[in-house]
């Protein structure tokens, strides 16, 4: 992607998603196309959208109705990391470099295989960084990669191999992440299975 240059067109873009424009600008591109590529969704203060008999039945089921302004807007925490993915993220061509004695075409048949987990954004791929380690994949992540469903955004699948399972518990009783699991050598069935549970 090529950088764009700083422009008050920028900040106003920015100020009108809830965030700022400042440096790093390449990251502020990638969060510009990350929103530009989801689906719209507008909401705004939930109480003032409901009637006082909705907001009691509601509070009687449990639900919290309260507006919460010191907490992190999910929406915005979920573009920054898709944000971060796109603005990490390889090209083919830079995965084949990396990976070393392969080209990008066949980059993109492991992406077609999903044993290489990508992103396609305007027409290009993007394979998240956390696949790789600094001689090449992560062991066995093709075969966990093929489990996963291919439903699942890029966010959801990044969160989920960097979240600490109990169910992998490392020889020290403390608990892995599947990624970490991985990286460690470890069985890589008990990941895929729960990759296709997912």
């Amino acid at each position: 992607m090529p950088q764009r240059h700083a422009h008050p067109a920028d900040d106003r873009y920015f100020q009108t998603h809830g965030l700022s424009a400042r440096p790093p600008r390449a990251l502020n591109a990638a969060l510009q196309q990350a929103i530009d590529s989801m689906h719209r969704t507008l909401y705004g203060p939930s109480l003032h959208e409901l009637t006082p008999p909705e907001i009691a039945l509601l509070r009687r089921a449990g639900a919290d109705v309260e507006e919460h302004p010191d907490r992190d807007d999910p929406v915005a925490t979920y573009v920054a990391a898709f944000g971060a993915i796109l603005a990490t993220g390889l090209t083919p061509a830079q995965a084949a470099a990396r990976l070393g004695g392969i080209t990008s075409v066949r980059v993109r048949q492991m992406i077609r295989e999903r044993t290489l987990y990508a992103v396609r954004v305007d027409g290009r791929w993007k394979i998240p960084i956390h696949q790789f380690v600094h001689d090449g994949l992560v062991p066995n992540i093709g075969a966990v990669n093929a489990a996963v469903p291919n439903t699942l955004d890029a966010v959801s699948v990044l969160r989920w191999f960097t979240t600490p399972d109990p169910e992998l518990e490392a020889p020290d009783g403390h608990a892995l992440s599947p990624l970490d699991w991985l990286k460690a050598g470890m069985d890589p069935a008990p990941v895929v299975e729960m990759a296709s549970a997912l």
